[in-house]
């Protein structure tokens, strides 16, 4: 299969690059990181198959996607026997599906694990209407956000930790979104770098010391 390795500040422009060199659109690939610093993020994106044979199901409109999607997650919190509202977070891409109730917090989990396993189960099984690489994402009373607060503070100890003692310091597992909220809150230190190690679900940030004269 055709690839191609692309590289850039963001996972956008990496992809992207990939992209204009194979002369190919996004939904005709699949993406693969490589590595990712605050300063580049490595992807490597290979031509999905197109002669391969299909499943019969064409990818759904995106609005009918993300009321499928909405009506699946309504029908998963009822069998739960949650009682919450689920709805289509306006203007998101990708699709974003918040909900939202009362004590909702046995549905996040410790750090976001039932969370993560409701948004893998709604994604299997909406899969099929999804064209190549999409994916839905589903937030509970705005949870990711506020998780973002809480790495930025966790990357700014680790930060103040490595200028003291001279060493590197690896965080536990994250989530990808995790990880993006810990490099944008060092990418602008003189002084640490931080980069991802390891492989999902087991993926952590390394926060070290920078090298004098840079890297």
């Amino acid at each position: 299969m055709k690839s191609a390795e692309g590289r850039g500040r963001t996972l956008d422009e990496a992809v992207d690059a990939a992209l204009i060199e194979l002369q190919e659109s996004r939904r005709h690939v699949d993406v693969k990181i490589l590595s990712e610093t605050p300063e580049e993020t490595v992807v490597e994106v290979t031509v999905i198959d197109q002669t391969a044979p299909s499943m019969g199901v064409a990818p759904a409109p995106a609005n009918g996607k993300a009321e499928l999607a909405k009506n699946l997650v309504e029908g998963l919190l009822k069998h739960m026997g949650v009682r919450a509202q689920v709805s289509v977070r306006a203007g998101a891409d990708p699709i974003t599906l918040d909900i939202s109730g009362r004590d909702l917090g046995g549905l996040i989990g410790w750090r976001g694990e039932t969370l993560r396993a409701l948004q893998s189960v709604t994604n299997v099984m909406v899969g099929k209407h999804l064209a190549e690489g999409e994916r839905v994402i589903v937030d509970v009373e705005r949870y990711r956000q506020r998780r973002e607060h809480t790495v930025r503070e966790i990357a700014m100890r680790a930060a103040r930790q490595v200028k003291m003692t001279g060493d590197a310091i690896t965080l536990d597992a994250m989530q990808p979104f995790e990880r993006r909220a810990i490099h944008l809150a060092l990418e602008g230190d003189p002084d640490v770098t931080s980069s991802s190690i390891g492989e999902e679900p087991e993926r952590r940030v390394v926060v070290g010391p920078r090298k004098s004269g840079g890297e």
